[in-house]
């Protein structure tokens, strides 16, 4: 075994070897796996996507890049056409690498009902730091390459970090505009102040790079976001069942304790949890599966006393959305069966696309799963999609599933708590949620 017998090499035993660009490739694929998945869970995604999503960036990087790099040293190619396969011969292109993870992600968000442009926009940036890497293994033969790696360093930073969590104006693909100019830019400097002498040949690509990202910049600033999928809790959102819900709770407590204990702040809490949970806590003596189904029981015997009434101006907006083109849907706390009698009873159930009562998905809110269920079944992505709820719970649901997350303050005693959940916006009226449609950024909890 020798170790370091050429600026290239770390050792070598026999015939085999381990260059730093092997090792810094190896490297750079890890932590574009491992960073990048980890950050697209925060959009609302399942760890299997992200998981998905940057294997596939990563196939369509390396043979997008490998053949950008063969068809930019193509005369050294054509005659021993085999070496097209070897990636210690040469390297890959970053412009060419980051086009074939587009091609990619292109396929599979056609395919799952995903924006394309906010997915590159999180797989731009990692892959440009994924180059970043790769480039420090060829500092070691080539001094000078270091310069474009600490600058494009910097770039990367700047973006990450400053860039990107700053919201305000931005459109989708602006970050991938962005990583488009620079890789241009950085390439072009390479190759005309002989920095990397493998930027020799890239002055097609770089330039390619540069009217891509102008080109891309340029139509963000026209592009108009797709009308978004608009979901709604039904209690104290669509409906004044806050009355209902206080008289079950007291019937229970009549029967089986002592109504006093049934304090104000009781009755506050009891809106939003889940039924079970709320049973564990108030009546922890008795079985809670037995105390939801008297309480159901007792409900659904309700209907006819009109205790329970639409909140103000319902269904006039909810029909006005409907004659816009908005997919409506519900995803409540309540069991698919009660919702369904009561917006029958309302005569609101033609304008919904969806109905999901608690019993259709595993987790209860603040869990995402039953917004991203919804989004799944009407076939449109959780990129596009506004949920409006009146409890923290329903705020954090949204937050957790990535998608615009607006607060109805129904109940002015909850104002306080809903809003240190950090809801997008806050209306006290559902005929307030018309006007906000009209903005134009995007509809996710980061409005990107």
């Amino acid at each position: 075994m020798k170790f370091f017998p050429d600026a290239n090499t770390i050792f070598t035993i026999g015939n085999f070897g381990l260059t730093w660009y092997t090792l810094t490739f190896v490297i750079a694929c890890i932590f574009c796996f491992m960073f990048g998945s980890k950050e697209f869970t925060k959009h609302g995604y399942k760890q299997k996507v992200a998981d998905e999503i940057f294997t596939l960036a990563l196939i369509g990087a390396v043979i997008g890049g490998r053949i950008g790099w063969v068809l930019e040293n193509f005369h050294e190619y054509y005659l021993y056409a085999w070496y097209i396969f070897r990636l210690t011969d040469g390297g890959l292109e970053v412009i060419t690498a980051l086009l074939g993870a587009g091609v990619a992600l292109y396929m599979y968000c056609r395919k799952n009902h995903m924006s394309f442009f906010r997915t590159m926009d999180t797989v731009s940036p990692v892959l440009m730091a994924g180059a970043i890497i790769v480039r420090i293994g060829r500092c070691f033969s080539q001094p000078m390459v270091c310069i474009n790696v600490a600058v494009s360093s910097v770039i990367f930073i700047l973006i990450w970090y400053v860039y990107r969590p700053y919201k305000n104006g931005h459109k989708r693909g602006d970050i991938t505009a962005i990583v488009l100019l620079w890789l241009g830019v950085s390439r072009l400097s390479a190759h005309v102040f002989k920095i990397d002498d493998l930027a020799a040949n890239c002055l097609i690509t770089s330039i390619m790079a540069e009217v891509g990202g102008l080109i891309l910049y340029v139509r963000n600033r026209k592009y108009i976001a797709q009308k978004p999928t608009i979901l709604f809790d039904l209690d104290g959102t669509l409906m004044d069942s806050e009355g209902m819900v206080i008289h079950c709770f007291m019937y229970l407590f009549e029967k089986y304790g002592d109504p006093n204990d049934f304090t104000h702040e009781k009755q506050l809490e009891v809106f939003g949890p889940p039924l079970r949970e709320e049973m564990e806590k108030l009546f922890p003596d008795r079985d809670p599966d037995v105390m939801v189904q008297e309480y159901r029981q007792y409900q659904n015997s309700l209907p006819e006393q009109h205790i329970v009434e639409l909140l103000p101006n319902t269904e006039l907006v909810l029909r006005e959305l409907k004659k816009r083109g908005y997919k409506l849907g519900i995803v409540s706390s309540r069991l698919t069966e009660s919702c369904e009698m009561w917006m029958k009873e309302f005569r609101i159930y033609d304008l919904f696309d969806i109905v999901l009562g608690r019993d259709q998905f595993l987790k209860p809110k603040p869990a995402p799963d039953g917004i991203l269920k919804a989004c799944e079944l009407l076939h449109e992505g959780h990129d596009s999609c506004i949920y409006v709820g009146d409890n923290a719970s329903d705020v954090e649901a949204a937050k957790n599933a990535g998608v615009y997350a607006v607060a109805y303050i129904s109940n002015k005693e909850k104002l306080a708590k809903i809003k240190a959940a950090g809801p997008n916006y806050v209306i006290m009226g559902l005929g307030e949620l018309i006007p906000e449609l009209d903005s134009t950024h995007a509809w996710t909890y980061e409005k990107i």
